[in-house]
């Protein structure tokens, strides 16, 4: 009897351990091994005159910036490829940021907002930039304080030219001067508006960080018979009289304007407008000047 009941367990013990495998192996049929999906974050940097020696890219999720999902270093001419899990990025919106730092010089940090996607993503071009100091300039007419839309700018340097671009509708730009500038040297803005604004150029402060400027300029309107003129050549003689030899009272520059009433064969004679007293006031003269230094902007004469 005893030899029946050991036989028996053995065969329930046989039976139950293969039942369990026979239990593994459809498992394994109908359950998949689940692969979490990849995405590819492409950009491209753009070094322009600029020298680092290195860059490093972060992906962060912009509700929490501590928590940086990939933190990598690229070299100069490197293909620049991220790929991360899909599901780790933040859904929302704009909901992730990616920054690059340029390393190795004095280099603005870029930032860039983008949505989560999957398989792929172009983060599009990052331009390096050098730190700078930031002046908010907004241009307007002194008379009625109305903006000056799309007036052209210059910000000189030492002689070169370190920022050029025009004005939105509003009169309103950033000038960006790099701080690694010289101190010492002067920095000047140049302003080319159009119509009836001569051209306003000054050495202007240029102050640590972000701050504000507002430049008024002042029209040089024409009476009934005269004709508004632009000075197209540099260093143009303004001269008292319209003989040859005649007393040259002030020398006029490219963008400056004159009112002209009166010609005389290959002279014309008008006034023109000088800034005195780092440009609180101004003054007339009236002179000569040759017409091949001109070009006309208006005609105020009547027929």
């Amino acid at each position: 009897m005893a030899k029946q009941l050991i036989s028996a367990f053995i065969f329930l013990l046989v039976y139950g351990f293969c039942q369990e495998i026979d239990s593994l192996k459809n498992n394994e049929l109908f359950v998949k091994p689940k692969q979490s999906e990849v995405v590819v974050i492409n950009a491209n940097v753009v070094l322009g005159e600029n020298n680092p020696s290195a860059f490093k890219i972060s992906i962060f999720a912009r509700n929490s910036p501590s928590e940086v999902f990939i933190s990598r270093m690229f070299f100069p001419g490197d293909t620049i490829q991220i790929i991360l899990p899909g599901d780790i990025l933040n859904p929302d919106t704009l909901g992730n940021i990616a920054s690059l730092e340029p390393i190795g010089g004095s280099y603005e940090k870029i930032y860039r907002l983008f949505t989560k996607s999957y398989e792929k993503i172009d983060l599009g071009s990052f331009i390096i930039k050098a730190k700078s100091d930031i002046i908010k300039l907004s241009i307007i007419d002194g008379i009625d304080l109305s903006p000056v839309p799309m007036a052209a700018l210059k910000v000189l340097h030492a002689g070169k030219i370190i920022f050029s671009g025009n004005v939105d509708s509003m009169g309103y730009r950033r000038l960006r001067i790099p701080v690694d500038r010289d101190n010492l040297t002067p920095v000047s803005l140049r302003i080319e508006a159009h119509e009836s604004y001569p051209v306003w150029q000054e050495i202007i402060e240029v102050p640590k960080g972000i701050s504000s400027k507002t430049v008024s300029l002042y029209r040089l309107h024409t009476n009934n018979g005269e004709s508004l003129y632009r000075i197209i050549n540099d260093l143009t003689p303004f001269r008292k009289g319209p003989e040859n030899g005649s007393e040259t009272l002030f020398l006029l520059n490219y963008g400056d304007l004159i009112a002209v009433n009166k010609v005389a064969g290959d002279r014309m004679f008008g006034k023109v407008r000088i800034d005195l007293y780092d440009k609180q006031s101004f003054n007339y003269f009236q002179g000569w000047v040759l017409s091949k230094h001109t070009a006309l902007i208006k005609s105020n004469i009547s027929d």
